[in-house]
């Protein structure tokens, strides 16, 4: 990866009808699966609202959230927090639901659903990847709860649908691992580990 930008690019709100065919895809796909949810019946694709070149950072650290293109098998597209600086691997296109606060993110480098590993086991249950294609059925394991809109400076935590806990960034792995997001952490037990800035 190159040095990357300059400055870290603001979370750019695209008006509907205005995106890419990969963001007016999402804001349709992710107004599907909010309807299928039946939690929210007052959002329309005309008000979904969609940001791109989003990134994000854990709270208190300077390490941006990076999608790991280059691991490999399972691990491919995996989240961590471990980036310095905002380059390609670290924007994403996120489109959240107002009313219900459900939310799809979407890494602009592979054009891939962020996806929680429920099938996963042991250190890495329900790790973080951008792997859902495009064309694919967006359903729980794609879905989170989101406190805000992105907007800079804004913090606050990321809750999967899939299984009802909060993304940590594990701070105690070490190597290739640390820095990974996991949905992992119950309400009672929220740090900074689990808080995320725009």
């Amino acid at each position: 990866m190159d040095a990357g930008f300059a400055a870290v690019p603001k979370p750019a709100l695209v008006p509907v009808g205005t995106g890419s065919p990969e963001v007016e895809s999402q804001r349709q796909a992710t107004m599907k699966a909010v309807a299928a949810s039946a939690v929210s019946g007052k959002a329309t694709t005309a008000t979904l609202p969609c940001w791109e070149d989003t990134s994000f950072r854990r709270d208190g650290l300077i390490k941006y959230v990076s999608m790991e293109w280059n691991y490999p098998g399972d691990r491919q597209y995996e989240l961590r927090a471990r980036s310095s600086w905002v380059g390609p691997w670290e924007l994403f296109t996120v489109c959240r639901d107002p009313f219900s606060k459900l939310t799809t993110i979407k890494s602009q480098s592979n054009n891939k659903y962020v996806s929680v590993e429920m099938g996963y086991q042991g250190t890495i249950y329900a790790m973080l990847r951008a792997r859902t294609s495009e064309d694919s059925l967006i359903d729980s394991w794609e879905l989170f709860y989101t406190e805000f809109e992105p907007r800079e400076g804004y913090c606050g935590q990321i809750r999967a649908k899939s299984n009802g806990l909060f993304v940590a960034v594990e701070e105690g792995y070490t190597g290739e691992s640390q820095g990974m997001l996991r949905a992992r952490t119950p309400r009672s037990q929220i740090g900074t580990w689990e808080t995320f800035c725009y």
